[in-house]
């Protein structure tokens, strides 16, 4: 007789959930509303470093929960304020546990990608020791009276100068270049798409909507002109608890177009019932936001990336399937739209016309933006350290692609364009089979939100905000890491098949 063996715990089981995605997001949930009352971000930077060593050693061979609480965290709204996101300090300690032979498990491109934008900054600091630092300012013709540098290298140097731009380079380069990819790199162990898709609903989309419920719901607005003129419809910043949360359409329009992308696709996809509700909820907060955010650049992106999500979706999707998918998103929106209140459409209908109606553009108070910029870039082509502020011109950019170049050169603005464009392409080319619907959402999900963050980063700053930077790069590489997760034996092919 043979000898009894124990079954291991079935994948998609209600115990395998509580403990891969509902625990680890409630303690993430935990670490972001305690945020809210310790406020300092230096204190909140150290409780952070604690968490991340904690849940790293605890989860390290636990990658489905480790991943989903540190997907969590990304939308602390202390992150754009402490040095560094809290959940890079959990990629860096896993990166050093694996004593640096984790970068191994990113796809080529990205390696690529970081070897690149690494040498740009390295020639942007040589290039920079030539400048002659007893003056105090970058000369440009764009300028009459050019302004004094503050934080960037051509500054001088200075221990503020220094731990600036290592700040930066930690958030904006290794974040979405090397952090970010390695933290949902381990993905590619689990093998139920089901629990990926939802842990992508639960991990990524639910965090950050609830904080920004919480900050409607509960927050003290701020009591700007702008607000007050619309009855507090559009207000730019809320006060929650000892931080602030931040809702100006510059910065907000860009992650509500991402989320909406990203619940869309999951939404149509055919997965779980109760996946796809969760979704669909997502989908109707994220819309009712960025209507009332009123920001035209986030929406026109967004509809961009439902458009290649439906492009896409015509692989798998049967005639009668793709056409009830495209009737059901039309028919959401205009109920969506009939229940809004009159103040909401009143306010969304005006931001449309000044920016898209007679005599506008929406891109009419970039343009000039961005040739002063692009020309600055032309005298300064190594670069000057990060800053999305030009000091010698006064000015935003309004463009993370020009951003990045004058930062670190022209090659690294260069790549940082090549990075969504590459997800896309990737994602627009992979073919997961149809064994696994969830693996084909995550293509639909990462593609949409690559489309919205290509776009969008040419008329905005998604740099401006830590917190929505990180989400929005942990959407993408989410879903293309799960979209190639290996399938485990329940989901194999079965012979004659």
């Amino acid at each position: 007789m043979s000898r009894p063996t124990t079954q291991p715990l079935p994948i998609g089981t209600p115990q395998s959930e509580l403990t891969s995605l509902y625990l680890p997001f409630a303690l993430g949930m935990g670490v972001n509303l305690a945020s809210l009352s310790i406020g300092d971000p230096y204190r909140m930077a150290l409780a952070g470093l604690a968490t991340a060593l904690v849940a790293t050693f605890i989860w390290l061979n636990k990658p489905m929960a480790w991943t989903i609480f540190v997907a969590v965290i990304a939308a602390n709204p202390a992150n754009p304020t402490t040095p560094v996101a809290l959940n890079l300090f959990c990629a860096g300690i896993f990166l050093v546990l694996m004593r640096g032979g984790g970068w191994t498990a990113l796809p080529r491109m990205a390696q690529i990608a970081l070897g690149f934008v690494l040498l740009s900054m390295i020639v942007s600091i040589i290039a920079s020791l030539w400048t002659d630092l007893t003056i105090p300012t970058i000369h440009t013709t764009d300028v009459s009276r050019p302004r004094p540098w503050m934080i960037t290298w051509a500054g001088g140097a200075s221990l503020e100068i220094l731990t600036s731009q290592v700040v930066s380079i930690t958030n904006f380069l290794l974040g979405p270049f090397l952090f970010i990819p390695l933290i949902f790199s381990r993905l590619q162990k689990e093998h139920d798409p089901e629990l990926l898709v939802k842990g992508f609903v639960v991990g990524l989309l639910l965090p950050t909507l609830l904080m920004f419920m919480l900050a409607r719901g509960l927050g003290k607005p701020t009591m700007d002109a702008n607000a007050l003129s619309v009855g507090l419809l559009n207000v730019a910043t809320f006060r929650l608890g000892k931080l602030d949360i931040q809702m100006i359409r510059t910065q907000s329009g860009i992650i509500l177009a991402s989320l909406i992308c990203a619940s869309f696709a999951i939404a149509i996809s055919r997965v779980r019932r109760t996946t796809r509700l969760l979704a669909g909820g997502c989908l109707v907060v994220s819309g009712y936001l960025l209507l009332v955010t009123g920001s035209v650049g986030s929406t026109i992106a967004g509809l961009a990336g439902i458009t290649l999500i439906l492009i896409l979706g015509k692989r798998q999707f049967s005639t009668k399937r793709y056409f009830q998918v495209l009737f059901l998103g039309l028919g959401l929106g205009l109920a969506t739209w009939t229940v809004l209140p009159e103040s909401v459409q009143r306010y969304a209908t005006t931001r449309y016309e000044v920016r898209m109606g007679k005599g506008g553009s929406a891109t009419g108070d970039r343009a000039w933006r961005w040739r002063k910029s692009f020309n600055y870039l032309m005298e300064n082509p190594s670069g000057v350290g990060w800053s999305i502020y030009v000091e010698p011109l006064g000015i935003y950019p309004h463009n993370d692609y020009l951003t990045y170049a004058i930062a670190f050169g022209v090659v690294c603005g260069l790549v940082y364009f090549c990075l969504p464009s590459g997800m896309i392409f990737a994602f627009a080319t992979y073919d997961p089979g149809t064994l696994a619907p969830g693996k084909f959402a995550m293509v639909l999900a990462g593609a949409g939100v690559a489309t919205v963050v290509l776009l969008n980063s040419m008329s905005d700053h998604m740099t401006a905000n830590r917190w929505y930077f990180n989400v929005i790069w942990s959407l993408i590489w989410y879903a293309y890491f799960a979209s190639r997760a290996s399938l485990g034996p329940l989901f194999a092919k079965k012979p004659g098949r």
